[in-house]
């Protein structure tokens, strides 16, 4: 009996570690995750910035070129809408 006695508690022994080495590695995994989910962010917190600055750009040209040539900017868009409100009632 006694060998099973010591055969029991090296059993337990090594399920105890075991649950150890489990706790440790998920620690190690949700580490592992949310530094990943930082990195993620601070990329997408990036891009969209570049993105605002590129679509304010893009508004400041507009601007401009509708302030320097307002005649033209006018007709253009009466022309565009025209052309698109043509084409959205052909489909009906």
């Amino acid at each position: 009996m006694a060998t099973a006695n010591d055969d029991l508690a090296s059993l337990r022994k090594d399920v105890e570690q075991l649950r150890a080495d489990v706790a440790s590695l998920l620690d190690s995994l949700k580490s592992m995750g949310v530094e990943r989910g930082r990195e993620a962010a601070g990329r997408v917190r990036q891009t969209g910035e570049a993105l605002r600055t590129e679509a304010e750009a893009l508004q400041q040209r507009a601007e401009h070129e509708i302030s320097a040539r307002p005649l033209t900017s006018v007709l253009t868009s009466f022309g565009l809408g025209f052309l698109i409100g043509m084409l959205l009632d052909r489909r009906h």
